[in-house]
Formats: C-alpha cells, structure tokens, sequence
C-alpha cells in the first residue's frame, strides 16, 4: 500500500509514519506542496530493490562485455549521420 504525507506533516507525526512503514508495510510518499520529494518505504522492499537493481546492472555489464569495442570518434559520426539524415527527412516534409 502507497500513501502520502505532507512533509510537515510527517515532521509532526514521524514516529506513526515509521509506524505505518514498519509495522503496516507502508510505502509512504513525502510530499512538499504536492510535489512528492522523498519516499519512505520498509527496509525488505529497498533491499530488493537494491538486489533487483544489481542484477540489472550485471546483465548490462554482461552484454555490453559480449559487445565489440568501437571507437568513441566512429559511434559519434555514426550518431551525426543519422542525426543529418533525420533533419534532411524533416525538411523535405516541412520546406
């Protein structure tokens, strides 16, 4: 369950806001004048989602380890054609 909490208002009631995080399983999203800033959220779920986080980040690292090496200076001409190519598209659409 998700809720969501000023944050002057946590700063008024953060021992029930621990409470609900801990004890509830709460995720409690801290907002200041509704923009949400921070959340708050039991320990078992950040540590899966460090875990879920690490393993991503060795499947990437797996794959590009799998991948050829190319120069900095080629990807980035690649990556100017292309660019060029896209623009001469949008300009004969749009002369």
């Amino acid at each position: 369950m998700v809720g969501h909490m000023a944050v002057r208002e946590a700063r008024r009631k953060f021992s029930e806001m621990l409470g609900r995080v801990r004890y509830d399983g709460e995720t409690v999203i801290l907002e200041s004048s509704g923009t949400p800033v921070a959340a708050v959220l039991p320990i078992g779920r950040y540590r899966q989602l460090m875990e879920q986080r690490a393993a991503r980040f060795e499947t990437v690292d797996a794959i590009q380890a799998g991948m050829p090496a190319y120069p900095e200076e080629e990807v980035e001409a690649d990556i100017a054609a292309a660019i060029g190519a896209l623009r001469k598209v949008g300009r004969a659409r749009h002369p």
